[in-house]
């Protein structure tokens, strides 16, 4: 798939679907175009940089999506380029354009649906299922979803199963989707929520089970994922708030234990002045070995979640979890322009036992600055060692300032700048120095328009 590819495309879908708007008989649908085009320049500091010390970049996403309904039925396709600038150069023949969702829908009747194929996964808060849209790629899903749903009750069965090739050892092996593209070989999920969109109290439970490719590829480990998210609205105050835990097998075959648990609440003030407080608590495990307490946020929409610098998004929560309090006030000028600040303090939820700091000799001298102590080590030098070389749970605190400006219809402009004070800890869990303040700044330009649109009144069923 190319760019003349699409162009081609987008032009017959056009040309037919005009034709059909002069006809009376019979229905062809509705048939929508959108277009996306985002460029986020970036400016990253030390913290989560290479070794140049600072990475700065332009990464773009280029979308370009075709819609299609009646009244029993619809799809979707979505292409979309994504990169950095000039990364593959100007004369690059290497194609890099794929599709972000391309799936159909059935209603049944009576609430019920069926849609099959790639499709985005967003759930609650998506904080455990979204699209992460901050990701230049975003991130979607080849499943089926089987639903109901009315103005105060929605079930939705979601199953997917991966595979690399269309061949019998690939199809009778569980190994050919352990790579992070296809995080998992296969994934169930049921979802209910109950609540009117308008009405100021919702709750949602969900229950997650996903088998990952076992470490020697010979076998697949289930962990399950099941919990709650609760969110009221009402005039000036609002809150909500979630708690999951997980148990089963991790892709290394450690038993897991670990658990969720978070709260925010928030009051507007005024029409342009609002304020928020909360906290995110993931257990965390206390040494190596054994099983694990840390909990594994799944395929959520990290950016969203930890603070702007993303320290611990993408999957990275430290193996000893992570508490994020955190506070946060909102200012909206008008309907155009709105900003906010942030601040989150992380530490972690489980002490470190299994390492020492700044160990020294009888002579004052360093041994070494942080050592990695076995088990039995940890059992001798943990009540001994007292509070003088043990490494303290806190991480850091972050700041995160972010400007957002909507000067036309379907274009918005973002502005953001953080920085963190990470201890020595953070250097210690993510092993690059933190002595000093750590830097980001973004600007992102987006233009997301509908470009061509048909609707036909002459309605009739399939």
């Amino acid at each position: 798939m190319n760019r003349k590819f699409l162009t081609l495309m987008a032009v017959v879908f056009a040309t037919a679907a005009l034709a059909q708007e002069g006809q009376s008989a019979p229905d062809y649908g509705d048939f929508t175009i959108d277009a996306q085009v985002r460029a986020r320049g970036e400016y990253r500091g030390i913290l989560n940089a290479g070794d140049n010390g600072s990475n700065l970049f332009v990464n773009d996403r280029v979308r370009l999506s075709f819609g299609w309904e009646r009244k029993n039925l619809s799809m979707k396709v979505a292409a979309q380029h994504t990169g950095l600038w000039q990364d593959n150069g100007q004369k690059s023949t290497m194609g890099n354009i794929a599709l972000h969702e391309a799936w159909a829908k059935i209603m049944f009747g009576k609430g019920f649906f069926a849609q099959a194929g790639r499709q985005e996964l967003s759930y609650d808060d998506e904080r455990l299922l979204g699209a992460h849209d901050w990701a230049a790629s975003g991130r979607a899903h080849d499943a089926l979803r089987l639903g109901w749903e009315n103005t105060q009750h929605k079930v939705h069965a979601i199953v997917s199963f991966n595979q690399t090739m269309d061949a019998w050892d690939e199809m009778v092996s569980p190994s050919s989707s352990s790579s992070g593209l296809k995080p998992y070989k296969n994934m169930q999920a049921l979802w209910y929520h109950f609540g009117r969109d308008e009405a100021p109290f919702q709750i949602s439970a969900l229950f997650l089970n996903q088998g990952v490719s076992d470490a020697s590829g010979n076998g697949v480990n289930y962990m399950q994922t099941f919990g709650t998210y609760a969110s009221f609205e009402k005039k000036r105050l609002s809150a909500n708030a979630s708690f999951y835990y997980q148990l089963g097998r991790d892709r290394t075959g450690t038993d897991v234990s670990a658990f969720l648990l978070s709260g925010n609440i928030g009051w507007q003030f005024s029409s342009k002045w609002k304020a928020m407080i909360g906290d995110d608590y993931l257990s965390g495990s206390k040494w190596a070995g054994g099983s694990t307490q840390t909990f594994n946020t799944l395929y959520g929409s990290y950016h969203e979640f930890f603070g702007t610098m993303d320290c611990f998004g993408y999957g990275s929560i430290p193996r000893y979890g992570l508490n994020d309090l955190n506070a946060c006030a909102q200012f909206k000028a008008n309907s155009k322009l709105d900003m906010s600040l942030s601040c989150h303090w992380f530490v972690t939820t489980s002490p470190i036992k299994d390492y020492l700091k700044d160990y020294r000799d009888p002579n004052n001298h360093i041994l070494y600055p942080a050592k990695l102590l076995t088990a039995e080590e940890v059992e001798h030098w943990w009540p001994l060692n007292g509070g003088n070389h043990r490494f303290s749970q806190n991480l850091g605190t972050e700041l995160d300032l972010q400007v957002n400006a909507r000067p036309w219809k379907n274009v918005s402009i973002q502005a953001g700048y953080s920085m963190m004070c990470g201890t020595e800890t953070m250097q210690l869990i993510k092993g690059t120095d933190t002595s000093g303040l750590q830097h980001f700044g973004w600007v992102s330009f987006n233009l997301n328009p509908t470009i061509f649109s048909t609707s036909h009144r002459n309605r009739k069923t399939l």
